[in-house]
């Protein structure tokens, strides 16, 4: 159940994101905030936990809704803090509701038009480094495409 919960969190946290953001090309967009370019809904297309796909499947059909700096992801809800603009960017995600009640998620996002990448770290380890789950870690990795 955590893990359907860290995805919608981690999606909320870029969303919270202040100042301007990067556009396609990495280039800063002085004047549309991330939380802009996040809010919306965002559909799970592959995921990788500890070394090995873990099939979206798993997710139950569930959906990542964002909208200002809080979250929902089929009942887990919470809300994010940018800790960093960059490339990528970094953001911890605090659960309110649901199975990630009382957890913080330490994150990276990446977003390049419709598409969101967000590395999650589920257990006791630092905040990941990039976009890939080690054998034997507790890093999520998802990748989403926006639905609205």
């Amino acid at each position: 159940m955590k893990l359907r919960v860290l995805p919608a969190l981690l999606l909320s946290l870029s969303l919270a994101a202040c100042g301007g953001s990067r556009g396609m090309s990495g280039s800063v967009l002085p004047d549309v905030p991330a939380t802009s370019l996040l809010a919306g809904q965002w559909t799970p297309i592959s995921a990788e936990l500890g070394g090995n796909d873990y099939p979206v499947a798993n997710f139950g059909g569930a959906s990542l809704q964002m909208s200002g700096n809080s979250y929902n992801f089929a009942g887990d809800t919470g809300t994010f803090t940018i800790v960093s603009n960059g490339s990528p960017s970094r953001m911890d995600i605090q659960g309110i509701e649901g199975p990630n009640a009382g957890h913080l998620i330490p994150a990276l996002y990446q977003i390049n038009g419709d598409q969101l990448n967000v590395s999650y770290q589920l257990g006791p380890g630092v905040r990941p480094t990039g976009f890939s789950s080690p054998v034997g870690s507790k890093i999520l990795v998802v990748h989403y495409q926006r639905t609205r």
